[in-house]
């Protein structure tokens, strides 16, 4: 069917007929037109209030802030024993208590260190130099281990 000869058709034809077939004017050449390259960056998002997201985020975590479980003395020791059985390169997640919170971590165990009661996991966490920095643990923040059998 044709477009032209249906009731609707007709009705655009009869209000735009005089211009529906026209050419596109042409910018002034003082005003020339912009660059297709240059047509996205207009409609890209803009952020008037930098870092107003990430304080909203830390506003609303707030209210999540806990107290640290304490582990009973079995459950001490088994976490103790768990720590004991860990090796370099091993891939774990582990659930720790910082600032308040009980974050999770998966990474790849660099050390446990027994004097400063720590463990190293690297995460994939990149700083601003471009180098790979590990989390530090320490032993009494941690609730679980987790080992990854991959």
């Amino acid at each position: 069917m044709d477009y032209k000869n249906t009731p609707e058709g007709r009705s655009v034809q009869s209000k735009y007929g005089k211009i529906l077939h026209a050419s596109r004017p042409e910018p002034p050449h003082n005003h020339p037109r912009m660059p297709m390259s240059n047509r996205a960056k207009i409609f890209s998002p803009f952020a008037a209030l930098r870092g107003y997201e990430d304080e909203i985020t830390s506003e609303g975590r707030d209210h999540l802030k806990g107290n640290r479980i304490e582990l009973s003395e079995e459950g001490k020791q088994a976490l103790s024993q768990k720590i004991s059985q860990l090796r370099k390169g091993q891939e774990l997640t582990i659930k720790y208590f910082t600032d308040g919170y009980y974050e999770n971590v998966a990474g790849v165990l660099d050390a446990v260190d027994a004097i400063t009661k720590e463990l190293r996991i690297y995460t994939g966490f990149i700083n601003d130099t471009g180098k790979e920095l590990p989390t530090i643990i320490a032993f009494e923040d941690i609730l679980e281990i987790g080992v990854n059998m991959t």
